[in-house]
């Protein structure tokens, strides 16, 4: 294969609702481009992109794919992302790399949740669009309404630049409107349109559109609104040119009407993709961290190499792969390089650009494109390999707090070590899953985006790890504090043996703090009535109970202990008889401060359509949640709440049912509060079971 500059590169993703065909774009894409002699299909399992195990059980796409082409004098870099809601991470790590999203839309349902969802990540990302209409071949399709449909979700910025000849059955090819060409396909054909006559029955449409379309692009430029008035239309070169700078400005989002699955319209769609989408040199800075503050740098070919590792991948009898963009100068094998994140150095051994499970190898990558490095030593996600002389390192992927999580152990006991080397392999292929053992609760939690994401997860580490876990719900964090000062609380240790004994008598105040201050110890002892170094004795004794609770088993927080008094004993005082009385003492003192249990609050942001707010906001007041208002975001209302995360633990599952699915949420944790007496109660009543099933 040979080298392309960045100026000839197309770094792009697929994006959309789950099921809308990315993945079947690809194998048209790849087919159609003659980068493959067939057109692989998921249904029978032949997909040289959805070829994982749980991909081909599920029939859905996993893991982000990578492929490229080869068109029209270009090569294009095309990142194939999950669609499915819980998968999204896959989606917001391609967007850091390319300078297109297509969108994919299914001709028949139009815009669904998932298609919202990313179109929001493509805002955020400010990078060009491109809507590809996909399933023109679907009984019951109508590409106006569909067209409508568009304008309505994404404004009259969505111009249409190939539409459809019949729909359904009736699906035969597609016009395009820039050149006025019409085109014939076989169905299920080589892609490569027969050029045609435009029907009759389009003629007038297409000129209409046509017409519209150039009022679009003469609207972005002073210059071709003037060219337009003063000539009634734009030339072909006008019109592509003026599409072109529309489109890497974000003032046009071309629409183009296709089947992936019959192969219609496919060569028409990376014809575009080429000549109006922005290239790889048209990024010409990128935002990266040096030190502690963010600043811009140059891109280009004569930069120093930079490149970031945006994915990891691991491939059965191969190992892994580390999937980079390059942003500066050019990757070579055989060279060392910086990891600026961990500070080793690697050695570039074999490079790859990748198509699905097919790798063409390369002795080079250079600025602008995107490939795989295979087994470095310690490379991972979100690292950024350079030359050596620099110091700054991209930015990570930036990765929403994990919505649902499920409390894990092995069915089989003695195995904790391998889940934990499971986990950690699976983590480094999606890094929007976490997993950790929470020792306030004594439990392992994995935590994932929805359900579907850890039942993945979990079966991927029984099929490849050879583990099986138990799930169960976790517990809550909750936490233990007092609401009242007690003075000169007294306890005395005494232990006679027969051999040397043990003594101590230590008195304590005990005060409440604001909430998030901890603990303090204040060694208040005047003279010496306790020797100086068996003071210290006391603050352990007390920290052994901070961690493991007295009234419920939680950590304690927000107090703090004056140690003003005590007594000694020339023998039998030392460090362990201490320790047991600050404890004790610590203890005795709680109980009589009126303790309670706080509970984690979360800041909740449900963004649903208008329609669902009143249902929304009846749900989470009916969960103690307390509504601090709503932001208009588009055509989605953003409700803002506090709520206890009790409440939410399966709110993921609520949420779909009360809004149809079209609502999602994130949540953060913002501070404790006090639980309720009535619930505080039968927290405190299931922890004295527990405890005493352990005894």
């Amino acid at each position: 294969m040979k080298t392309y500059q960045a100026g000839s590169i197309r770094n792009i993703c697929f994006l959309s609702h789950g099921g809308v065909g990315k993945t079947a774009l690809m194998e048209a894409v790849a087919y159609t481009s003659k980068a493959t002699s067939r057109m692989g299909k998921i249904d029978n399992g032949s997909s040289i992109f959805d070829h994982r195990a749980d991909e081909k059980k599920h029939r859905m796409t996993i893991s982000m794919h990578l492929g490229h082409c080869e068109w029209s004098n270009a090569k294009i870099n095309i990142l194939d992302t999950p669609g499915f809601l819980d998968l999204l991470g896959d989606a917001r790590a391609a967007l850091r790399v390319v300078e297109t999203a297509v969108i994919l839309v299914d001709a028949h349902s139009g815009v669904q949740v998932g298609t919202e969802l990313v179109s929001s990540l493509v805002d955020e990302a400010k990078v060009s669009r491109v809507i590809f209409v996909n399933g023109m071949d679907k009984e019951n399709v109508d590409f106006e309404d569909t067209l409508t449909k568009m304008r309505d979700a994404y404004g009259t910025s969505v111009a249409p630049l190939v539409i459809p000849i019949g729909t359904g059955a009736g699906f035969t090819g597609v016009v395009d409107l820039v050149t006025r060409d019409a085109f014939k396909y076989a169905r299920e054909g080589n892609g490569i349109g027969e050029k045609i006559e435009i029907p009759a029955d389009l003629v007038k449409t297409v000129d209409t559109l046509r017409q519209s379309l150039m009022e679009s692009v003469a609207e972005t430029s002073e210059e071709l609104m003037n060219l337009y008035f003063e000539h009634g239309e734009l030339t072909d070169a006008e019109l592509r040119d003026g599409l072109s700078k529309g489109v890497a400005e974000g003032n046009v989002c071309p629409l183009i009407a296709g089947s992936a699955l019959l192969n219609i319209g496919i060569d028409q769609f990376l014809t575009k993709i080429v000549n109006l989408c922005p290239s790889a040199e048209s990024r010409k800075e990128v935002t990266v961290i040096d030190g502690d503050s963010e600043s811009l740098i140059a891109t280009g070919v004569q930069e120093p190499l930079s490149a970031f590792v945006f994915k990891t991948l691991t491939e059965e009898h191969l190992g892994e792969i580390n999937c980079v963009r390059v942003f500066g100068g050019k990757l070579h094998t055989g060279t060392d390089v910086i990891n600026t994140v961990r500070g080793n150095t690697e050695r570039v051994g074999n490079m790859y650009f990748l198509r699905g499970k097919d790798r063409t190898d390369s002795s080079e990558i250079v600025c602008g494109d995107i490939g795989g490095l295979l087994k470095l030593k310690d490379t991972h996600t979100n690292d950024t390999l350079a030359d050596k002389s620099v110091k700054y390192r991209f930015a990570p992927i930036e990765i929403p707090e994990p919505l649902v999580s499920v409390a894990i152990a092995p069915k089989v006991k003695g195995e904790e070590d391998k889940i934990a080397v499971g986990i950690t392999k699976l983590h480094e292929e999606d890094i929007s899953f976490s997993y950790r053992y929470h020792g306030d609760i004594h439990q392992s939690i994995i935590s994932g985006m929805g359900d579907m994401q850890i039942d993945i997860v979990l079966e991927n580490l029984k099929n490849r790890f050879k583990v099986e876990v138990d799930k169960k719900t976790p517990k809550i964090s909750y936490r233990e504090t007092i609401t009242k000062p007690v003075k000169y609380v007294e306890y005395t240790h005494k232990k006679q043996s027969g051999g040397a004994g043990q003594y101590a008598r230590v008195f304590i105040d005990l005060e409440p703090m604001k909430r998030g201050e901890g603990y303090q110890f204040v060694d208040k002892i005047v003279g010496g009535v306790i020797d100086a170094p068996l003071r210290p004795s006391v603050d352990k004794g007390i920290h052994s109970k901070l961690e493991e609770g007295i009234i419920a088993g939680y950590p304690i927080v927000d107090v703090k202990v004056s140690l003003v008094d005590g007594k000694t004993h020339p023998v039998d005082s030392k460090d362990i008889a201490f320790q047991i009385a600050g404890r004790e003492v610590f203890k005795k003192a709680f109980e009589m401060a009126s303790p309670i249990l706080l509970e984690p609050v979360v800041d909740l942001k449900v963004t649903v359509p208008e329609e669902y707010t009143g249902d929304i906001m009846g749900d989470l007041s009916s969960r103690r949640g307390k509504i601090g208002g709503m932001d208009l975001n588009g055509r989605y209302q953003v409700i803002n709440a506090k709520i206890p995360e009790a409440e939410i633990q399966t709110y993921a599952a609520t949420l779909r049912s009360l809004t149809q699915g079209r609502g999602f949420y994130s949540k953060k944790f913002s501070h404790y509060e006090p639980v309720p007496a009535e619930l505080a109660k039968k927290v405190i009543e299931v922890h004295k079971v527990e405890s005493t099933i352990e005894e």
